[in-house]
């Protein structure tokens, strides 16, 4: 299930990376890494995105370089 909320950041080296920023007007914002070879999509962050949305916390999750979608 791809989302339609992501957003892309253009590094210096003009590389796009993709991220997802909700909520950010929240004084508490949960930063997910996730982990080697996966992406922001998996069960983990939207985990996190549905406990966030729900208890209105900001969200913050990016793919490294290299990785994910």
């Amino acid at each position: 299930m791809t989302s339609k909320i992501f957003k892309f950041f253009l590094a210096p080296s003009k590389k796009k990376i993709r991220y997802k920023l909700l909520n950010q007007e929240s004084e508490l914002v949960i930063i997910f890494f996730h982990g080697f070879m996966s992406d922001i999509e998996g069960e983990k962050p939207l985990a996190f995105q549905k406990f966030c949305k729900r208890k209105k916390v900001g969200f913050l999750t990016f793919e490294y370089s290299g990785h994910g979608k």
